[in-house]
C-alpha cells in the first residue's frame, strides 16, 4: 500500500513579507515603476502621433481640404500588411490574439519577442484597427518587468520574475483606465490571483502602479501631448434606481451578450480562415475594416473615425453630444462598429476593453429613450454588459461601467450590477462561438516564436485540403467583390467621391468577380467524374449534361461580359449609341448569364432534397444568389440607355437592383466560409454582378 503523497509546504505570507528578499523586491517595483510608465506613455503618444498625421495632417498637406471617406482604405489594407507581416515572421508572433478576449497567462515575453510585440501592436493601433492599447501595454510591461530581474540576477527564482513581471504589467497601465485601482484590478482578475498569492504580488504592483501614475501625471504636464487616461469630461446626470430601469438592465444584459457573442463568432470564424495564408487574408480584413468605415462616412455624414480605432478618444465626444444622434445613425454606427471589431479581433493584435466600452455605450444612448430609462444608467448598463460579455471579468466590468461615470457612477450601480450578472450568466450558456477546431500555434497566450511553414500557403496545403483552401479563396474574392459593388451602389458615394472613381470601383470588384468564377470553374472541373490527369489540366472541358460543370462555365462567361461592361463605362465622352452597344448590352448579357448559372446551381444543389435529405447549405446559398441575380436583372433593364437622349431609363432603380443584389451576392459569400460549403463540387456563390 503506497504512501499518501506530501502536501507542499505552506508559505506564510508574513515571513515573506518581512523577509530581505520581498523589500528588495518592492524597491526594485518602485525602481521598474519610472521606466516602464515613461516607455508607456511614449507608446501611447507615439500611437495618438501617427493617428493624427495619417489621419489628420497628412491629407490636409495633400488634399487641402475635409478628409475624403475613402482616404482610410488604403491605410487599413497598409495595416493589414504590416501586421500580418510582423506576426508572421518576427519573434513572439505579435502576441496572443484578442480574439479569446483577455489574456495574461503564457508567461511574461522576452526580450526578443518584445520586438515583434511592439511593431505589431503599433500598426495595429496607429493605422485604425479597432483594438485598444491595454493588451500589448500589459506584454510589453510584464516582458520589461522579467527582463529587468533577469539582468540584475539570472538566476532569480521564478517567483520573483512573475512578481517582477506583474508589477511591470502594472506600470504600463497605470492611468490607462482612468485609475491605478482600476488597471490593477483588470490584470489580477484576468490573472484569477487569489488568496496568499494575491496577497504577495498586489503589492508591488500597486507600488509600481502608483510610481506610474505619479510618472504619467507630470509627463502629461511636461510634454504638453495631454493625457492619455480614459475619462468622461461631460457625465451625465443620473437618478436613482427604479423598478423599470432595473428591468431595462435584465433586457440590456441579455442584448449585451448576444451582441458580444456575435462579434466572437465573427472572430472566432474568420481564424481558420486568417491560418490559411496570413498576409493576404489580413490585408483584406483590412480592406474590409476602411470600406466599412468609409460607408459609415458617406451615408451617416460623420466622421469614419468613430467607426476606426479603439474608441477611447471618440468615447467622451460620443457621449457629450448623445442628444445630437438620430436613432438610425447610432444603429448604423453600432453595426459598423460591430463588425469591424470583429473582423479585428480575428488577425490583428490588441486589447479588447476599449471597443466593448465604446459599443456598449452606443447601445446605451440608443436604448435612453426607453420608457423609465435615463441616460446615465444606460450607458453604465451597456459598457458594463458588453465588457462582462467580451472579457469574461464580472467584476472588472462592473468598475469598469461605474468608475468611468465618476460620482454619478454609484447611483447607478445597482442596475449595471444587474445587466453584468445577466450578460456573464448569458455569455456562459451560449454554446462557445465559431469553429471547434484547434488552437493555432499564434493564438495561445504565450508568445513563442514559429518558423513559417508550408501551411501558411493555400497553395501548399496537402492534396485532400486543396478543394477547401479553394473554397475559402473563392469565397472571400466574392466577398471583396460584392462589398465593392455594394459600395458603389450607394449613391452618396458616387457624389462624394465622383462618378469615375465610382465607375472603377465597380471594374475592380468585376475582376474579383472574375477570379472567383474561374477557381469555381476549376473545381467543377476536377469534380467531374472519371477525369483524368490530362482532362484536370485542360482550360477547356466540354461537359454540359453536369450541372456543376455547367454553371460555372456559364458564370465565367458571365463575369467576362461585366468585366468589358464595368472597362468600357470608365471611358469618358462615349456617345448614347456606344454606351448602349459596349456598357448596356454586356451588362444585360452578364446579368443573363448568372440568372442561369445560379438557377441551374440551384437546381443541382436541390437534387439532394428531392432524394428525402434537408436541404443543405449549398442550396440555401444558391437560393440566396437566384434572389441575387434577379435583383440583377431588374439593375440591368433598369439601367437601358434611351438612344433620344442617353439618359439611363431609371437610374434609382438600378442602383437599389445592384444594391440589393450585391448584398445578396455578398450573403452567399459569407456562407460559403462553412466547411459545409465548400466542399461540394461547385459552392454555389453565383456570384456577382456589373
Amino acid at each position: 500500500m503506497s504512501e499518501p503523497a506530501a502536501s507542499p509546504p505552506s508559505i506564510d505570507p508574513v515571513a515573506v513579507i518581512r523577509s530581505r528578499q520581498y523589500i528588495a523586491a518592492l524597491v526594485l517595483a518602485a525602481v521598474l515603476g519610472v521606466p516602464i510608465s515613461i516607455i508607456a506613455y511614449g507608446f501611447l503618444a507615439l500611437v495618438a502621433a501617427l493617428q493624427r498625421f495619417v489621419f489628420v495632417g497628412l491629407p490636409n498637406q495633400l488634399l487641402g481640404g475635409p478628409v475624403p471617406a475613402w482616404w482610410p482604405v488604403p491605410w487599413l489594407v497598409l495595416c493589414g500588411l504590416l501586421t500580418a507581416l510582423t506576426i508572421r515572421y518576427l519573434p513572439g508572433t505579435g502576441g496572443h490574439s484578442p480574439a479569446f478576449g483577455f489574456k495574461t497567462g503564457g508567461g511574461p515575453a522576452s526580450g526578443r519577442e518584445l520586438v515583434g510585440i511592439v511593431l505589431a501592436a503599433l500598426t495595429t493601433l496607429s493605422l485604425g484597427a479597432v483594438l485598444g492599447p491595454e493588451g500589448p501595454l500589459i506584454a510589453i510591461g510584464g516582458g520589461l518587468g522579467a527582463l529587468a530581474v533577469h539582468l540584475v540576477k539570472k538566476d532569480a527564482p521564478p517567483m520573483a520574475r512573475t512578481i517582477m513581471a506583474s508589477a511591470g504589467s502594472f506600470a504600463a497601465i497605470s492611468t490607462l483606465l482612468g485609475s491605478p485601482v482600476l488597471g490593477a484590478f483588470l490584470i489580477m482578475e484576468a490573472a484569477g490571483i487569489g488568496g496568499m498569492t494575491l496577497s504577495l504580488m498586489a503589492l508591488p504592483g500597486l507600488l509600481a502602479s502608483g510610481v506610474g501614475a505619479l510618472v504619467f501625471v507630470g509627463l502629461d504636464g511636461w510634454t504638453g501631448l495631454g493625457t492619455f487616461s480614459l475619462a468622461l469630461p461631460v457625465v451625465p446626470p443620473a437618478v436613482p434606481p427604479t423598478l423599470a430601469t432595473l428591468g431595462w438592465a435584465v433586457i440590456m444584459g441579455a442584448v449585451g451578450a448576444l451582441l458580444g457573442w456575435l462579434i466572437r463568432w465573427v472572430a472566432l470564424s474568420l481564424r481558420p480562415v486568417v491560418h490559411l495564408n496570413r498576409v493576404l487574408v489580413t490585408s483584406t480584413l483590412g480592406l474590409l475594416i476602411g470600406l466599412t468605415a468609409m460607408a459609415y462616412q458617406l451615408i451617416s455624414g460623420r466622421s469614419f473615425t468613430q467607426v476606426l480605432f479603439s474608441g477611447q478618444d471618440a468615447l467622451p465626444e460620443l457621449v457629450e453630444d448623445a442628444a445630437g444622434y438620430s436613432l438610425a445613425v447610432l444603429v448604423l454606427l453600432i453595426a459598423c462598429k460591430t463588425l469591424v471589431y470583429g473582423l479585428s479581433l480575428s488577425a490583428f493584435r490588441g486589447g479588447p476593453v476599449f471597443p466593448s466600452m465604446f459599443i456598449g455605450a452606443a447601445l446605451g444612448i440608443a436604448a435612453s429613450g426607453l420608457p423609465g430609462m435615463n441616460l446615465a444608467a444606460a450607458i453604465g448598463m451597456g459598457i458594463g454588459a458588453m465588457c462582462a460579455t467580451m472579457l469574461r471579468l464580472p467584476l472588472t466590468s462592473t468598475l469598469l461601467a461605474t468608475l468611468l461615470l465618476g460620482v454619478d457612477g454609484v447611483a447607478v450601480t445597482p442596475q449595471v450590477v444587474v445587466a453584468v450578472a445577466v450578460a456573464f450568466v448569458i455569455t456562459n450558456v451560449l454554446p462557445v462561438p465559431g469553429p471547434k477546431a484547434p488552437v493555432a500555434p499564434d493564438d495561445v497566450g504565450s508568445v513563442q516564436h514559429r518558423a513559417p511553414s508550408r501551411a501558411d500557403h493555400p497553395t501548399e496545403i496537402p492534396r485532400a485540403g486543396r478543394s477547401t483552401a479553394r473554397g475559402r479563396w473563392t469565397a472571400w474574392l466574392f466577398i471583396i467583390g460584392s462589398s465593392l459593388f455594394a459600395l458603389g451602389a450607394v449613391p452618396s458615394y458616387a457624389e462624394a467621391v465622383g462618378l469615375r472613381l465610382s465607375a472603377a470601383t465597380f471594374f475592380v470588384g468585376s475582376l474579383f468577380f472574375t477570379c472567383a468564377a474561374f477557381l469555381q470553374y476549376r473545381q467543377a472541373v476536377d469534380a467531374l467524374p472519371d477525369a483524368g490527369t490530362t482532362r484536370r489540366h485542360s482550360f477547356w472541358v466540354w461537359a454540359p449534361r453536369n450541372l456543376g460543370w455547367l454553371a460555372g462555365a456559364v458564370q465565367l462567361a458571365g463575369t467576362l461580359w461585366f468585366n468589358w461592361s464595368t472597362g468600357n463605362a470608365l471611358r469618358d465622352n462615349l456617345s448614347a449609341a456606344l454606351t448602349e452597344q459596349r456598357v448596356w448590352r454586356p451588362d444585360a448579357l452578364g446579368s443573363v448569364a448568372f440568372l442561369i448559372a445560379s438557377g441551374v446551381a440551384l437546381r443541382d444543389a436541390g437534387r439532394g432534397a428531392i432524394a428525402g435529405r434537408p436541404r443543405s447549405r449549398t442550396w440555401k446559398i444558391a437560393l440566396i444568389n437566384v434572389a441575387g441575380s434577379v435583383a440583377f436583372g431588374v439593375s440591368a433593364v433598369a439601367a437601358f440607355v434611351i438612344p433620344s437622349s442617353g439618359d439611363v431609363w431609371n437610374a434609382e432603380l438600378s442602383n437599389l437592383g445592384t444594391l440589393v443584389g450585391a448584398l445578396c451576392f455578398l450573403t452567399g459569400a459569407i456562407l460559403m466560409l462553412s466547411p459545409e460549403s465548400t466542399d461540394a463540387s461547385v459552392p454555389a456563390d453565383r456570384g456577382t454582378q456589373k
